[in-house]
């Protein structure tokens, strides 16, 4: 694999026991550089409005963009585990709590990997690796939530071109966005098969932005999006028309686990700082670490982070084949969301009224860690996926 990987010592991080292999340490490596050099001291400027292009050059600077494209077209040619370590440390660092999805939505080029023309890949490939070609993946409608596959936004073909009808909400990097993968349906009458997947891009007539400030993730760049008469070229559809769905299925499966990674990563994170300042904070004359219900607490969340990290490691094996089923990234979602989101609160009330102020690192990734259960499918739709499967 070849690429501009910051090359730092793998010795840091636990290589014997990952499940990654050395090489994928390496980039995690250069990923956690990235966010404590560059994303961390100014994490902050970014809640007014969004993240900017400068932080997504120096993204790319730093390699860590498009790592799936291949060597062919000048990218790392990286498996697909190079998704999920990214993942892993947007979560573990407490700028992601602020920054939102940022470069988690790189999932969208796999994709262009997978299904894209040549003339798509020779176009987008080279801006996504220097960050100039910010990625959006537009799914979710205000009528249809976490059913994809319901969504009303149409596209019909005029000649040479798609002409897109519509809006999307909730769509991560969705404001800043310079190209957004659209869900449209071009045959209504086939439901879920008439389903096709269109490249609009920033600018293109019709084709509105909107930003969105959500409870967490305040520099993220939520978006909502209209399309009002938008036509583009016919070439801009990716895969085969009404194939959306056999397209998406797989790749749903690897976007949850993208989430779950992030769970674990953040989780870690907090308990390391948690059990840090449990072993320093002195009360009543002796050390919150000595009491035995600190103790305790501590053990329990260790304990349930350990156990969530190897079923998530049992799934990593997939990944590079995304052979992943529905059933197994449900139950991870449901499992490692929720994880999260204990870990977290636990975690506050070990901190105390720190905690509770905005500017606190545990603060804001509890906040955050709240919409893990809800989007790339809610817990309660994850339990449906599962149940469903016993009435067969």
């Amino acid at each position: 694999m070849s690429g501009v990987f910051l090359k730092l010592d793998p010795r840091n991080f636990e290589t014997e026991d990952s499940p990654y292999g050395e090489e994928m340490e390496m980039f995690r490596a250069t990923v956690r550089a990235y966010f404590e050099r560059e994303v961390e001291p100014r994490y902050r400027e970014f809640e007014e409005s969004g993240t900017d292009r400068a932080i997504w050059n120096k993204a790319g600077e730093y390699g860590i963009l498009g790592a799936t494209i291949p060597e062919a077209y000048g990218g790392p040619g990286a498996n697909r585990f190079s998704i999920m370590v990214a993942a892993e440390e947007l979560g573990y660092s407490p700028a992601g709590a602020t920054a939102g999805s940022f470069i988690g939505t790189d999932i969208c080029t796999n994709f262009l990997v997978d299904y894209g023309t040549e003339e798509q890949k020779q176009t987008y490939f080279p801006r996504i690796m220097t960050g100039d070609c910010v990625q959006a993946m537009g799914m979710t409608e205000a009528e249809s939530g976490s059913d994809a596959f319901a969504a009303r936004t149409t596209a019909v073909r005029d000649g040479d071109e798609w002409v897109i009808n519509g809006s999307k909400i909730y769509i991560s990097n969705g404001a800043k966005a310079d190209i957004v993968y659209v869900l449209c349906k071009t045959a209504p009458e086939l439901k879920a098969k008439g389903m096709s997947m269109i490249i609009v891009e920033k600018g293109t007539p019709g084709f509105t932005q909107h930003r969105m400030i959500t409870q967490g993730y305040k520099g993220g760049d939520t978006g909502e999006l209209f399309f009002d008469d938008v036509r583009v070229p016919v070439s801009n559809l990716v895969g085969p028309e009404n194939g959306a769905a056999a397209m998406f299925v797989p790749n749903m499966a690897l976007d949850r686990l993208q989430i779950v990674a992030r769970s674990i990563g953040a989780a870690q994170r907090a308990f390391e700082m948690t059990l840090e300042h449990c072993q320093n904070r002195k009360l009543f004359g002796q050390r919150l670490i000595d009491f035995q219900n600190t103790q305790f607490v501590l053990a329990q969340m260790e304990t349930e982070i350990r156990v969530g990290r190897a079923f998530y490691n049992s799934l990593l094996r997939k990944v590079v084949n995304n052979s992943i089923t529905d059933a197994e990234s449900s139950m991870a979602k449901i499992w490692l969301t929720e994880l999260e989101f204990r870990t977290l609160d636990n975690c506050v009330q070990l901190w105390g009224g720190q905690a509770w102020m905005d500017d606190h690192p545990i603060s804001r990734m509890f906040t955050a860690a709240r919409v893990q259960r809800i989007f790339a499918g809610a817990t309660e739709l994850m339990k449906d996926v599962l149940g469903r499967r016993y009435t067969r």
